[in-house]
């Protein structure tokens, strides 16, 4: 793979380039602002401390913007590419900048929990829709069967991005390939992970309609089938701001304490010992969230827990920017052959760090019916309104009337999304109209933010 085709300008439409840069186009998007009211990690929340979906993306998209600054600067200053002598980092990070911002925008409401419902949905209801007295299951292709039961957020943000009416034209976004490329992090398509590809990849990373668009992007930037490099500081990236942030939030919901972070962390440390030992950096990074908190107590400020696991998780970021960066540099030669299967992470005292808290915050966080309370009810939510609308939009536009309350309930979709509709089933065939319908239903709840969907199940079913 080779940067200049890799950072591809190439666009999904040529035609409709507005003046603004791809960042101004995404932060002044309806999009992106419902991802203020998008569960991060505590669906449906008062406390406006706590991150939202809008806040992680922020993070993310500055940690990308860093590790885009140092990747670029240690790869120029080994000479590992004469590409880096003859470009600037802002053509570099600038990507990553943007890509952070939108990695999340196909989510839907009530955080992970909600792709889960909506998959669960699917593979138990698929079959049980009905057109013309014949199941819908062998109206579809499997392919197309497929994206539906593995729906993914991921695929979901592809979708929007290049689908939805935005500025007075259908072409979506309209950003660059190469923002595109990036944030694909599984290149395969949900038929694929049927064969060799679900060795590889656990999820899928574009949806049957948008086949030809991952095509042309695959095509116009050299992945050939492979991973973005880019694609990989994302992913850290996303997993550097989550990881930190989630023990954030719970300390401040009452959901962690500092004790009980420090009682993990030094069980964690016990059985490691034993295990073979605890890298020495790790060991010490997990040492100095009680030195600061001790130091914060002695200062008799406000809110020392807080206060000191603020200052951790800055040393812990810091610290894996620069472990993830480093491993971007030493596998560059795999990774720009498309070879690289591991975790930036990987063998690294971040990377010790990373499992340490993740052990924390499944046992503490994940678990915590503060947070599981409130997901139980998006599933009701989501199970619901699937429920409601999918039988009409399956039988609507079919050359056949639809009932009283199937037209009454088609008319409560939003126009935005039936004109996603409208626009892609032109010329198309009558299985491939019915696939749409049922991702216009799913495009609708998908694209709700927690409160609304929230407010209109009270709406329909209360």
């Amino acid at each position: 793979m080779e940067w200049d085709r890799l950072l591809s300008r190439k666009r999904y439409a040529e035609g409709g380039v507005s003046g603004r840069s791809d960042y101004d186009t995404i932060i002044c998007s309806t999009l992106f602002r419902r991802l203020q009211d998008k569960a991060q990690v505590f669906p449906l929340d008062e406390d406006d401390y706590v991150r939202t979906r809008l806040t992680h993306s922020l993070e993310v998209s500055a940690v990308g913007k860093k590790l885009g600054e140092y990747v670029f600067s240690e790869l120029k200053r080994q000479k590992a590419d004469p590409w880096f002598e003859t470009h600037t980092e802002k053509a570099f990070s600038d990507v990553l900048l943007c890509a952070g911002l939108v990695h999340d925008i196909g989510n839907p409401p009530f955080g992970h929990f909600g792709e889960f419902a909506i998959r669960e949905w699917f593979q138990k209801n698929l079959g049980r829709l009905t057109l013309r007295g014949e199941s819908v299951t062998g109206l579809l292709s499997q392919w197309q069967i497929q994206d539906l039961y593995l729906y993914e957020g991921n695929a979901q943000s592809l979708r929007l991005l290049s689908k939805t009416p935005h500025l007075g034209n259908g072409d979506g976004f309209n950003l660059s390939y190469s923002i595109l490329a990036s944030i694909i992090k599984y290149p395969v398509s949900s038929i694929d992970l049927q064969g060799d590809a679900g060795r590889r990849y656990r999820k899928m990373g574009y949806n049957f309609s948008e086949r030809e668009l991952f095509w042309d992007i695959n095509e116009s930037t050299g992945m050939n089938g492979r991973r973005h490099p880019l694609s990989y500081l994302l992913e850290v990236a996303d997993d550097i701001a989550y990881r930190t942030s989630d023990m954030e939030d719970a300390l401040v919901k009452g959901v962690l304490s500092i004790q009980k972070i420090l009682d993990t962390f030094q069980q964690l440390k016990t059985d490691c010992e034993e295990a073979g030992g605890t890298p020495q950096e790790a060991k010490a990074c997990m040492d100095r969230l009680e030195e600061y908190y001790r130091e914060e107590r002695n200062k008799d400020g406000n809110k020392p827990e807080l206060t000191a696991l603020q200052r951790w998780n800055q040393l812990v970021q810091e610290m894996m920017i620069r472990d993830a960066g480093n491993a971007f540099v030493r596998h560059y030669a795999q990774i720009m052959e498309g070879s690289f299967e591991e975790d930036l992470f990987s063998r690294t005292a971040s990377g010790y760090l990373i499992g340490a808290i993740s052990e924390l915050s499944e046992r503490w966080i994940y678990t915590s019916p503060v947070k599981t309370r409130p997901e139980l009810f998006g599933r009701r939510v989501i199970d619901s309104l699937l429920s409601q609308f999918m039988p009409a939009a399956v039988r609507c536009d079919t050359g056949r009337a639809l009932t009283f309350i199937e037209q009454r309930t088609m008319d409560t979709v939003s126009d935005f999304y039936k004109s996603m509709y409208r626009r892609a089933s032109q010329g198309k065939g009558e299985q491939e109209k019915l696939y749409l319908r049922i991702l216009m239903i799913t495009d609708y709840i998908s694209g709700m933010t927690d409160s609304y969907a929230k407010r209109l199940y009270q709406e329909l079913f209360i």
